[in-house]
């Protein structure tokens, strides 16, 4: 369930001063509230306490659009009147288990609402890390990550993100070259449970995934990764897949679960004249689906390339555990471990071991404990630089043992090489191999960038970039991709370009270090030297050891005259040498 918690600004003030007029103003909106936009929105009025609004929606994207809403349509009633008398309103929004009654809610998920609409300016609307997850930047909002934020009576910092709408154009277009790839490009949004369940949900991310990775290593196909198509699951905007994905086809479906039986029904759709090129209907066993022995995701593979490109596609499993429930805690760990709140990252390590320990053959969960070292010395959180280095190389050769195939087990490999160990040349080896086993491995792209942008191949470093940029437009990791953009265009000299992706990564995830760390040597060299000053203000709260000085240098390439020109600019901009 998703609260929406609505305050009017000053209303003490409005009511002591203008009572009659705010009290007929102020009805006549809540009216609305309730008769039109709470429905319009698949949402409910639950109460409207005074100068208060508590909703409840169903989903976090249905109480984003009614916020936006909520918003516009105070504007209709502020017609005519004097500064003074004008509405504003404050807005949280929050998703949690919440008891539902016809006039109230209970849970602490109200109190985290009504806490984020007390932390908003006027005219704001404030969401939830819970809420951001579910939205796509660009697509269902405009969204500024505002890091932590202490609120009243709530013990723990709350993960704060201001919402905008959305705007066009807003999200940072990656333009390609129409000759350097013809091949048509297929997203495959998650199938929806019908009725909706949550028990069930992972069902559709799993197969999702498993088309996904057949699809992937057809030669004449490009396929985008699922977290990138997930955020849109159940949209019923195909625009949206073609404006923001840049996508050609779109496979969506919807599944019935009753026992251990599942029955799906699918459509693909050709994006460009938002014409359904065909439909299918199969059953198929949850057990067997998971052990790769149902036919079904053939099935399904099978006729989707026939109906592209004419031909048959051989199918080729990769699930990142063979059980449901496994499933589940590996997607949300890898939520935890990209939130980088400290609290989150050690609950996302102890997950990742569970699963790791759990299934004794699956390579996924050593390959993001591997992750989670790396992350943590990006962040600052090393205390033995040299023990994280080993247990991160022992969890890749862990993993490789299991499956010398696994694609993401060579890039984080990789990430070693690169990050703890400054072997530049057999990082950007073990991408290579990732990438020719998992062709829409968006990170492996963006780590060979980065290889190739340390190494002085500052083309090749900005055409991978732009690769995995196209392959991950709406990944919840954008902001990874898009800090390794920076890289790759400081880099090739390309500033003003670097300070456009590394600020949108920091606007993105404001508590990733090496995303402020590239913006204030981007705006510096860029000639932006005051804003480079105060980026260096945040980046150093987050990361009060950080330095520009030549362990950074033996780590990421010294001797590239670059790399040295981007030092001397943190320098330049306060980051201690």
């Amino acid at each position: 369930m998703v609260v929406l918690f609505a305050d009017l600004v000053e209303s003490v003030r409005l009511f002591r001063d203008f009572e009659r007029s705010v009290i007929e103003r102020w009805h006549g909106f809540v009216r609305r509230v309730e008769d039109e936009l709470a429905a319009q929105h698949r949402g409910r009025l639950v109460r409207s306490a005074g100068d208060g609004l508590l909703l409840e929606f169903a989903s976090a994207l249905d109480a984003t659009a009614a916020s936006f809403s909520l918003h516009q349509a105070l504007e209709g009633f502020n017609k005519g009147c004097p500064s003074a008398e004008r509405f504003q309103l404050r807005i949280g929004v929050h998703a949690d288990q919440v008891v539902s009654f016809a006039h109230e809610l209970y849970g602490a998920g109200v109190n985290i609402a009504a806490r984020l609409a007390s932390l908003a300016q006027p005219g704001q609307t404030l969401a939830s890390a819970q809420v951001r997850q579910a939205l796509a930047d660009g697509v269902h909002a405009h969204v500024i990550d505002l890091g932590l934020r202490y609120a009243k009576h709530v013990e723990e910092p709350l993960r704060v993100f201001r919402l905008e709408p959305p705007q066009p154009g807003g999200l940072v277009q990656v333009s390609a070259d129409p000759n350097q790839d013809l091949r048509p490009t297929v997203a495959v949004v998650p199938f929806v449970a019908i009725p909706s369940d949550p028990s069930h949900d992972a069902i559709g991310h799993a197969l999702a995934d498993d088309i996904i990775a057949s699809l992937a290593r057809h030669p004449s196909l490009r396929v985008l990764s699922r977290v990138s198509t997930a955020v849109l699951r159940g949209s019923d905007t195909p625009q949206a897949f073609r404006e923001s994905l840049g996508a050609s086809f779109l496979l969506s479906g919807q599944y019935y679960v009753q026992g251990s039986r599942v029955r799906l029904s699918f459509e693909l759709s050709e994006l460009d004249g938002c014409s359904v090129l065909w439909t299918g209907r199969t059953v198929g066993d949850v057990q067997a689906l998971f052990e790769g022995t149902d036919e079904l995701v053939p099935h399904i593979v099978t006729q989707v390339s026939q109906q592209i490109i004419g031909r048959e596609l051989s199918r080729a499993r990769s699930l990142p555990v063979d059980a449901l429930s496994s499933y589940t805690l590996f997607l949300g760990a890898s939520g935890l471990l990209h939130s980088l709140v400290k609290s989150d990252f050690q609950v996302a390590r102890e997950v990742f071991e569970h699963l790791a320990e759990r299934h004794p053959r699956h390579a996924a969960p050593l390959a993001m404990l591997s992750r989670w070292q790396v992350f943590a010395l990006e962040q600052g959180w090393v205390s033995d630089r040299s023990l994280a280095s080993q247990l991160a190389r022992e969890y890749c050769e862990r993993a490789l043992d299991r499956d010398p195939h696994h694609g993401p087990a060579h890039a984080a490999l990789g990430q070693v090489c690169s990050n703890f160990e400054g072997d530049l040349g057999s990082a950007r080896e073990l991408n290579q191999r990732a990438i020719e086993l998992e062709p829409s491995d968006a990170l492996a792209w963006a780590q060979l960038s980065a290889m190739q942008a340390f190494l002085g191949e500052t083309d090749e470093s900005c055409a991978s970039v732009v690769e995995s940029l196209r392959l991950s437009p709406l990944d919840p990791s954008r902001y990874l991709f898009e800090t390794y953009a920076a890289l790759a265009f400081i880099a090739a000299g390309d500033y003003a370009r670097a300070v456009t992706y590394a600020a949108s990564s920091v606007r993105q995830h404001a508590l990733h270090a090496p995303g402020l760390h590239l913006l204030v040597g981007a705006q510096w060299l860029n000639g932006e030297h005051e804003a480079a000053r105060r980026t260096t203000q945040r980046y150093l709260q987050l990361d009060p050891k950080a330095t520009a000085g030549p362990g950074s240098r033996r780590r990421l390439g010294h001797g590239q005259s670059w790399r040295a020109h981007f030092e001397q600019a943190l320098i330049s901009a306060g980051v201690p040498p």
